[in-house]
């Protein structure tokens, strides 16, 4: 693959070194020109807005479906993978007075914030598992996580991908273990989708809220929430709308049909599919784990450096953190600037928190000047 040539398919302007995928993936033009003719065509005739791009969705579900692992009457389109888990965490029927939630440390703020607002509602009690940064293996987080478990615990919450450090936790393992205790699994795959290959289905989870417009670099506000037909018995609507009947309540009734939205987005993200199967998932995942692992040996080279995020490619990909020297917030940001760098980074209790997120627009002296912005920081 001529990587060098990627760079052009995108909007991103030359001099801007983009290095945040993990929260905003920039659109290949093949994706914003079909979402662009999606919105001109609603416009054109707003009336036939519901009976033509009900169609086009449906195909776009076709396609997420086979993408993805997921059958088409097991997911609906949202817009965000925190509209996702707000939508389990305030439906979820088995969860009250008495009961526990069980979590970890690595959790998505917003995500949290969700849980806590349930259960202060609802009355259940929250309580993390702490995973080290980075863990020795697999069967470590596993571990823990079984561990964790209670009496009380009714539903386990975690992350597929850490927006934190990019870890990769073993979702299977974890959700066959929690299977055993009967326990409810809902994963927070914001970082899967278009990251690395994904069979939702296979992963034995009840609830996975998945991104588009991450790694899949589809359009902004387009997501999708999966259940088994088994647990979507356990949720109650987060919005009623036309969907929803008394007396036959189902799952895409009481999710697909919220009131009026945009359904030109979703729409686009068989493009976004297309895009990348042009390339080939395994090839995209593959230049990830390329860029990650220079990632961590040029910055992870840097004095006083630690790698948060392991380097087992079993349990990391396109995301990678590190804890920096701490380093004068205002003067890293002036050096980021002036190479117009883009990349999340903060100050902690005793260090910088640092995370780069590259795709396949991504070359190697970017992370060079990343590199050179840092060092210049440290210098003063």
């Amino acid at each position: 693959m001529e990587w060098s040539s990627v760079r052009g398919q995108f909007e991103l302007p030359d001099d801007l070194v983009y290095l945040n995928n993990g929260s905003f993936g920039p659109s290949p033009k093949v994706v914003l020109d079909a979402a662009t003719a999606y919105l001109r065509q609603v416009d054109a005739n707003p009336g036939e807005m519901l009976s033509v791009y009900r169609g086009k969705v449906q195909e776009t579900k076709t396609r997420l479906g086979a993408y993805a692992g997921m059958a088409e009457d097991d997911f609906v389109f949202i817009t965000n993978v925190t509209v996702g888990m707000n939508m389990v965490s305030r439906g979820l029927r088995n969860l009250g007075e008495g009961d526990e939630l069980l979590t970890t440390n690595l959790e998505y703020g917003a995500v949290d914030n969700a849980w806590e607002f349930a259960a202060r509602h609802k009355g259940f009690e929250i309580r993390r598992v702490e995973i080290p940064s980075p863990p020795d293996d697999a069967e470590q987080i596993v571990s823990l996580i079984r561990a964790g478990f209670t009496k009380r615990t009714r539903v386990l919450s975690f992350s597929h991908i850490s927006t934190k450090t990019g870890l990769i936790f073993p979702v299977a393992e974890i959700c066959a273990a929690a299977r055993e205790r009967g326990i409810v699994t809902v994963v927070d795959g914001a970082h899967a989708p278009g990251m690395i290959p994904l069979d939702v289905s296979s992963l034995g989870c009840d609830f996975y809220a998945g991104n588009c417009h991450k790694w899949l670099c589809a359009p902004k506000g387009t997501a999708f929430l999966w259940s088994h037909d088994a647990a979507q018995a356990l949720l109650d609507p987060f919005i009623v709308g036309w969907g929803w009947e008394r007396d036959n309540e189902t799952y895409l009734g009481n999710f697909e049909n919220p009131g009026t939205h945009c359904l030109a987005l979703p729409a686009a993200v068989a493009h976004a599919i297309g895009y990348q199967e042009s390339i080939g998932r395994d090839v995209i995942a593959a230049r990830g784990r390329e860029l990650a692992s220079y990632g961590r040996a040029v910055i992870g080279s840097i004095p006083g450096t630690r790698i948060l995020t392991p380097d087992n490619p079993a349990l990391a990909n396109s995301l990678t953190a590190f804890a920096l020297p701490l380093i004068d917030q205002e003067r890293l940001a002036a050096e980021l600037a002036t190479r117009r760098i883009v990349i999340p980074n903060g100050p902690r209790e005793d260090h910088t928190w640092l995370r780069l997120s590259s795709h396949v627009y991504n070359m190697p002296w970017e992370i060079d000047l990343l590199a050179e912005a840092i060092g210049a920081a440290i210098a003063g």
